[in-house]
This record gives C-alpha cells, structure tokens and sequence, in this order.
C-alpha cells in the first residue's frame, strides 16, 4: 500500500529536476538519481518487511560444517563436535543435545578441517568423519583415513557425519577444553607428543649366512613407513620411534631385495610346508616394545609383500 505513494513521489521529484529554469544537469544524472532513489526505497522495504535480510557484508569471509549425529546405541549422547582446522592450531566446538540428530557449525574461516563427535563430558568415546564411515562402517571397509573437509567463505560444507565409533583412540586427538554453558566456541590446540614404540624380532636367511637386511615396518593405514638397515649376520633387529598403529613387517636382503621375508601367518604357523597362509599380521603398537616379531616367510609365492621402498 505504500508504493504508490513513494513512487509518485519520485515522479514529482524527476519531473522538477528535469524543469526548473537555469538548472544544467544533463539527462544522466536525473537517471543517477533515479537509481539511486530505488535503491534507497528497496533497502526501506527490506528493512521494514519481517523476516527479510540484505546480502550479507563482502567483509563475512567465514562458512559452515553440517552433518547427522549418531551413537552405536538406541539414544545419541550430548556431544562436543570440534573442528580442527588443519592450516593453523585453532579448533572450534559445538555442543548438542540429548537425542539432538543434527549438527551445524558456524564461523569456520575458509580451510581445511578434521571432525570429532565426542560423549560428554569425559570425550573417553569419540565418533570420526573419515572413510570408514564413508565407505559404510561395512566388513570390507579397510580406510579408516581422515576424510579433509574443505570450508569455503559464505557456504555451508553439508554431510560431514562424524559416525566412525569403532576406532581406537590413538585414531583421534583428546577432547578439547570447552565452555559448559556455552552452545559453541574456539579453542587453540596445543598437539601431546605421541607415546612411541617399538617393534624387535630375530632374523633369519635360506643359507648358510643372514645378509645385511633392510627391516621395513610399513604403516597399515597410511603410506608412512620405518626401516631399520641391520650388519651381516645379524641375528636381531629393533625398529624404534614408531607412532601408535599398525604395521607390516618386512625383511628385504641386501644381496637380492626382490626376495623379501614377512612377518606373515606362515611364520606362527612354523613355516611348515603345510603353513600356505602367507599374509602379513598386523603389529600393533601404541608406545610399547612389541617383541618376537621375525619376518623370516621368505617361502611366499612372489608379490605376496609389498617392494622395498628404501632406494
């Protein structure tokens, strides 16, 4: 009901500054003010209809995290959901509510990031977004890598579901400090040393001498690797400094690499001609010496174990 008016208005308005004696404007600035009038009047009735709201200032370069909550049981738990923000060593947090199915973060800057759910208040339980949730929490699923969430200024980054609940906790930092009565918030991170371990065992050759070894601990879920380079004839080896996870262990040969030894089934088996699973066992360590690990299956059928990746 207001336009008519506003507009008439307006036409008053162009009709003098188009007719008064002695005024030279030319026609482009009478079609200046013209514009410059609509847009007053259209930022007027934003302002003054309920709910409506002008673009956001160019100046709000932030964006959002969303996703669904889960808990392997009947009830979802109140949760701290944080963000890591890989660029730098902030993290920012929301907390939710008993049964609250969804989530969404605000205020992200632009960059790369890594997602936590933990059960408060103690986070001794955390769920990861990472690709085994991706991948369907199913049997087959063997990555249990972080999934990098990219945030992008003015967007919302939507299904990023933490919902891996069956990885151990060296998958995932500690829980981070929090505001109890605060909905959301940032934090800085300050990373703990990892516990290193260790992992030993006896070496052994098919001949009548054991050749200077090169012993590989290959990391079971990342492309990381440690190696050890062991004398001739030496009977035992020690690969030290290894973060908590998983690892295969293998022996390659100076004299012939390509002929490798596993740690594999057949080597608990007792390298029997009857022990034809030739598998490599995962080693487990989390900050402990792990012992009795020989790779000596050097009976595997070629390509069983994976190539020297030391040149």
């Amino acid at each position: 009901m207001r336009k008519r008016p506003l507009f008439g208005l307006l036409l008053v308005l162009v009709f003098m500054f188009a007719c008064v004696p002695g005024l030279s404007a030319p026609t482009q600035n009478v079609d200046l003010i013209v514009q410059s009038t609509l847009q007053a009047l259209t930022l007027q009735a934003l302002q003054s209809t309920p709910g409506a709201q002008a673009t956001p200032a160019a100046s709000d370069q932030t964006g959002s995290i969303s996703g669904k909550l889960s808990y392997p049981s009947s009830a979802i738990p109140p949760l701290l959901v944080v963000a890591f923000n890989l660029n730098n060593v902030d993290y920012y947090w929301v907390q939710t509510a008993q049964d609250q199915s969804t989530y969404q973060m605000d205020g992200l800057p632009p960059g790369t990031y890594h997602v936590v759910a933990y059960v408060i208040p103690d986070g001794k339980l955390a769920g990861r977004y990472d690709q085994f949730y991706v991948c369907g929490l199913a049997q087959g699923c063997n990555d249990d890598s972080w999934v990098d969430v990219q945030v992008q200024a003015g967007a919302i980054t939507p299904n990023v579901d933490p919902g891996n609940w069956y990885g151990g906790a060296e998958l995932y930092p500690p829980m981070q400090s929090y505001e109890a009565g605060q909905p959301s918030g940032k934090g800085i991170y300050s990373a703990p040393m990892p516990v290193l371990g260790s992992i030993t065992g006896k070496l052994s050759y098919p001949s009548s001498f054991i050749p200077s070894t090169t012993v590989v601990a290959f990391n079971v879920k990342t492309p990381e690797y440690f190696f050890v380079i062991t004398n001739e004839n030496a009977g035992t080896y020690q690969i030290d400094n290894l973060p908590p996870g998983s690892y295969y262990v293998v022996a390659y040969p100076a004299n012939d690499s390509t002929y490798p030894g596993g740690y594999s089934q057949a080597v608990p088996c007792g390298l029997s001609a009857s022990c034809s699973d030739h598998s490599l066992i995962p080693v487990n360590v989390n900050g402990q010496l792990v012992t009795g690990i020989d790779p000596g299956d050097f009976y595997a059928p070629p390509g069983s174990f994976p190539a020297s990746p030391v040149p």
